[in-house]
C-alpha cells in the first residue's frame, strides 16, 4: 500500500524570503515618509529665519547704560 505525499504546510523558501524582502522595503519606505512629513515639512518657515533678531535682547525703557554696576559682585566665602 502506497501513502500518497504529504504538501508541506509552508510555502517554498525561496517565495517567503521574497515575500518578507517586499514587506520590509515597503516598511522602510512608509517610516521614511513619515519622517520627512513629521520633521521636514510641519512648521516649515517660509524664508531663512533671522538669527540675530532671535537672539536680540529687548530693549527696556528703564534701562540706561549707567544703570548697571561697574563694581564686580563678591562672592559668599565657602568651601568648593
Amino acid at each position: 500500500m502506497q501513502v500518497p505525499p504529504v504538501k508541506p504546510a509552508l510555502p517554498k523558501p525561496g517565495l517567503l524570503r521574497w515575500e518578507i524582502g517586499v514587506a520590509l522595503l515597503i516598511k522602510i519606505i512608509l517610516l521614511t515618509g513619515l519622517w520627512f512629513l513629521i520633521f521636514r515639512w510641519m512648521d516649515k518657515p517660509a524664508g531663512k529665519p533671522d538669527v540675530a533678531e532671535h537672539f536680540a535682547l529687548p530693549i527696556s525703557q528703564t534701562a540706561t547704560p549707567h544703570s548697571f554696576s561697574s563694581q564686580p559682585l563678591k562672592e559668599s566665602r565657602h568651601d568648593r
